[in-house]
């Protein structure tokens, strides 16, 4: 991991109310990214207690050319480059399953509609 991620994770107030719906398992996984784990795998690692539709994979599993809300999709991996950003978005897919999926099929949806990775939808969620 690169020195900014780690300091970028250790900088998390996790005491802030605003990041209160994604303890305890924000901590823990941050603790692993910050102990050499990828993202994907630290977040593959909090699986087992919640009921998400997806697994995680390094951002290089996405195929050339496929969007990523497509890939998501289609293959129920979703693609996660290191950085608070995906960081983040892996704890909302562990906290909010549900939302997350319906949000993927939106874009989906949008993406059949309007033959573009990046549609309204995608930037009204991201």
């Amino acid at each position: 991991m690169s020195p900014p991620v780690a300091s970028d994770l250790a900088a998390i107030n996790w005491a802030a109310p605003w990041l209160a719906p994604y303890l305890p398992v924000g901590p823990d996984v941050a603790a692993m990214v910050a102990a050499g784990e990828t993202g994907a795998a630290a977040l593959n690692a909090a699986l087992a207690p919640h009921a998400t539709p997806v697994r995680f994979v390094p951002q290089s599993d996405l195929p050339p050319g496929e969007a990523y809300e497509s890939y998501i999709f289609d293959s129920n991996c979703c693609p996660t480059r290191e950085g608070l950003h995906d960081f983040f978005n892996g704890l909302a897919w562990l906290k909010f399953p549900l939302t997350k999926r319906r949000l993927n099929q939106l874009h989906v949806a949008q993406i059949a509609q309007t033959a573009s990775s990046r549609c309204v939808v995608r930037h009204a969620t991201a």
